[in-house]
């Protein structure tokens, strides 16, 4: 298959202020997500001790999942360009009582606020699909400058099949009319992306979220 994306006219600010307004209903809206999240968290492979980051945080379900699985010697960071993401997400933190095991920021995945080599595992889901095609590279050379060596980064994004019923024609044409009607995310394909900034065991799961919406795992390790 052509690794063909449409362009992302959504610029941050309104990513921002779009994931604001949807904060209330976030939850509901991405109910057929779980599966695919659950299935990037296997093949994230974490281990107790490890220290994580997700970018792109949303409400925080995988970041409380990501602090159980690293335990009391691990830690979590998280960073989200929504403000009330970020909210909801430290009330859930402080509810599940893991606000010492977890640090949550707002910030830009173009820019990460971490030093080289810090993080045994980079969780993302959802998020390069709102990223604009030029800027791909960009956010993928952050996430490798801030692996850990033979680190790992997972990425979970709305993708597309070749089938008729998955090759994601219909929603691209919508979301050229109206990027912002589905919420600001188009399909992408990223696997080439991973290969060509040299991460190795690059691996790539193709599935059905919700039975309706083709989804993408990609997967692969930072050299040593």
């Amino acid at each position: 298959m052509p690794n063909t994306i449409v362009s992302a006219p959504i610029t941050p600010k309104k990513v921002q202020r779009l994931y604001d307004f949807l904060s209330p209903i976030y939850e509901h809206l991405t109910r057929n997500e779980k599966l695919s999240k659950e299935k990037g968290l296997q093949v994230a492979d974490i281990k107790r001790g490890f220290i994580a980051l997700e970018v792109g945080f949303g409400t925080g379900q995988i970041v409380i999942e990501l602090a159980l699985r690293v335990g009391k010697d691990g830690k979590v960071y998280g960073i989200d360009i929504s403000p009330k993401m970020l909210d909801k997400t430290r009330k859930k933190i402080k509810k599940h009582a893991l606000t010492g095991r977890v640090d949550l920021q707002l910030g830009d995945a173009r820019k990460l606020p971490y030093k080289e080599a810090v993080f045994d595992v980079i969780f993302n889901s959802y998020m390069l699909d709102l990223i604009d095609t030029p800027d791909i590279s960009k956010v993928l050379v952050e996430f490798k400058r801030v692996l850990k060596p033979r680190g790992r980064l997972v990425l979970v994004s709305l993708s597309k099949g070749e089938s008729w019923y998955s090759n994601m024609k219909l929603y691209e044409w919508i979301y050229s009319k109206c990027p912002s009607l589905l919420g600001g995310c188009r399909p992408v394909l990223i696997r080439s992306f991973l290969e060509e900034l040299g991460f190795q065991n690059v691996k790539r799961k193709f599935l059905m979220a919700g039975w309706i919406i083709p989804v993408e795992i990609v997967w692969g390790d930072k050299p040593k």
